[in-house]
């Protein structure tokens, strides 16, 4: 499932900017496997003492009962301040559910954060008289939800010139309810069952979107072949499984889809995502040439696969042998990094890689599960001449040196750890 963010600020509120109110901005979806996320997030924003917050719901995509019953709880906890939680920038999917379930007639919905901080100016100047108003003017909580007319961000539909393939072993109520989704696409909605035709399908129509049953698909070949090839990995793959265990079986080593859901899940979140990925694609389109993730626990066979493909798809990107070769060497001591002194050879333990190309760099992320390293003492010492002699008396000490570093430094344009060391970022320039 895609992973759900958010970011909190202060913003000054009243006529005088005496007051603060905390805002919350949330994005991607929020389900069972996000909800506790989600609560930490209102937790944290609540945490600031502010009596005020405005939650802005503008790049969220999706939330089911449990979200919307963390929203009710923390708007009582606002009130118990003697203040109020307000919701911006609602999308249609996600403001429906709410209005239906009779949210909208509880919480002040409005469409962006200056609206909101507006109204929050109005409560402080009648004295919070506006909430005591509401409730005796709304004692009837259904029928004030037939009444009340909500602020709904609409999304630019982004069916219209959409592409999109459904892999799947056999015609379902399932693939007729997609059908029926995607019926403005006409021809550009197409059921295969045959994993046979599907490549040459894929050659041929060019899809933004692929949505693949994990059955048709159990080793991972077919999201490898779309991953790996440059005129391919831009295609979105969102793949089905059964149950949880379907993911984590691919765990030895995996190319990883763009996306995915676990069987049983409501459909209007397939709906959701796959919406919100046929948005994504032409932005990621004019931006990228190729992208890829995968990620591998920490043994030798899996570090010997990871630098064959990490080879490849610096081969795809890079023209010139003497870059190439330059930065798959800073992508092997990476990895090497990672597998030695990161995860210590912990089989339990898993890196992750991201190769993101655009038309001016090549860009490497390594990420491993150990606990990092004092990266600025190595990282400071890089433009220092004596740098590799230093490295070398420190090797024959049987001291780490930095050696590992310095290299990548010098085959790469650019080097940058964090987190607390654990996260390697590598960035080689196209000519």
């Amino acid at each position: 499932m895609p992973n759900l963010t958010f970011s909190i600020k202060e913003a000054k509120v009243g006529s005088d900017n005496k007051e603060s109110c905390v805002v919350i901005s949330t994005s991607g979806f929020i389900d069972s496997s996000s909800y506790r996320f989600f609560e930490r997030a209102l937790e944290n924003g609540y945490n600031h003492k502010t009596r005020f917050a405005i939650l802005d719901l503008s790049s969220a995509h999706y939330i089911n009962s449990t979200g919307i019953s963390a929203i009710i709880r923390h708007f009582s906890l606002y009130r118990e301040r003697s203040g109020m939680l307000i919701l911006t920038a609602v999308p249609k999917s996600v403001g429906l559910s709410m209005h239906l379930l009779g949210v909208t007639s509880l919480i002040p919905f409005h469409k962006d954060i200056e609206e909101a901080r507006e109204r929050i100016t109005g409560f402080m100047e009648s004295g919070g008289k506006e909430l005591e108003e509401l409730e005796k003017l709304l004692p009837d909580r259904e029928a004030a939800r037939k009444k009340v007319l909500v602020p709904i961000r609409r999304r630019r539909s982004p069916l219209k010139d959409s592409k999109v393939m459904l892999i799947t072993p056999k015609p379902t109520r399932f693939t007729r309810i997609l059908g029926l989704r995607f019926r403005h696409l006409n021809d550009n909605f197409q059921v295969f069952h045959d994993p046979q035709k599907v490549m040459k399908a894929v050659d041929s129509v060019k899809p933004d979107l692929v949505v693949l049953d994990h059955r048709m698909d159990d080793k991972g070949e077919l999201v490898a072949k779309l991953k790996m090839h440059p005129e391919r990995s831009l295609i979105s793959v969102i793949k089905i499984y059964k149950d949880g265990s379907q993911v984590d079986e691919q765990m030895d080593f995996k190319i990883w889809e763009n996306d995915y859901l676990v069987d049983p899940f409501e459909i209007l979140e397939l709906f959701s995502l796959t919406e919100a990925e046929l948005l994504r694609v032409p932005k990621d389109r004019k931006v990228f040439e190729q992208q890829i993730r995968f990620n591998f626990r920490s043994h030798h066979a899996n570090l010997a696969k990871a630098n064959r493909l990490s080879d490849l798809v610096v081969h795809q990107a890079l023209d010139l042998e003497e870059d190439r070769t330059a930065l798959c060497a800073a992508v092997k001591e990476g990895l090497d990094n990672s597998a030695i002194h990161g995860n210590r050879w912990d089989v339990q333990k898993t890196i992750d890689v991201n190769f993101l190309v655009d038309r001016s760099k090549v860009t490497v992320i390594i990420e491993d599960q150990g606990s990092g390293f004092d990266f600025d003492y190595y990282l400071s010492r890089l433009d220092d001449h004596e740098t590799f002699e230093k490295a070398r008396k420190k090797i024959e000490e049987g001291q780490r040196g930095g050696l590992g570093i310095l290299l990548m430094h010098r085959c790469t344009d650019r080097i940058e750890y964090s987190g607390t060391g654990n996260i390697l970022r590598l960035e080689k320039n196209r000519p």
